[in-house]
């Protein structure tokens, strides 16, 4: 079947509108190069990769000698960086350690309290709770690790 001249216009325009080629799946239809495509998008996921090594490396720089270096640690104190500098109640905090029982997850936010890394404070609302946040020390520690994997994301300042 053959298109009109107007036809193949609207079939044109419309696949650039939608980021597709012209004609895209059809046989014989012109195709981007998937080559170029494939190349981009290694080079995307190799500078992907170069950063999350480079955040592992800092993170096992930062806390592996005191033995936080693992990644139940890194969410606990990531969920706490992300609510800024709001205390959160203690049971909340077990809940960021992910991927482990609610002991687990206490003994870890005990640990840290214990480390000097999280702070525990009173409730003011509640006097049969506690609030933690982060020490000034696990967070300065914790935003230079932040900002050394964020360039090398290539997200830098």
């Amino acid at each position: 079947m053959a298109l009109t001249r107007q036809a193949k216009a609207a079939r044109i325009a419309l696949a650039r509108r939608e980021g597709g080629a012209p004609g895209a799946g059809r046989p014989g239809a012109p195709r981007a190069s998937t080559r170029s495509v494939s190349v981009r998008e290694d080079d995307r996921r190799r500078r992907f990769l170069q950063g999350l090594r480079e955040l592992d490396e800092a993170w096992v720089e930062t806390f592996g000698e005191t033995g936080l270096s693992d990644i139940y640690f890194s969410r606990l104190f990531t969920e706490l960086w992300l609510r800024g500098d709001r205390p959160v109640p203690k049971t909340d905090a077990y809940g960021y350690v992910k991927g482990v029982g609610v002991q687990t997850a206490m003994k870890y936010v005990k640990r840290a309290i214990d480390e000097g890394y999280l702070e525990e404070i009173d409730n003011p609302e509640d006097g049969r709770s506690r609030l933690i946040r982060m020490s000034d020390h696990l967070k300065s520690s914790f935003e230079a690790l932040i900002d050394r994997a964020s360039a090398a994301f290539g997200m830098g300042a």
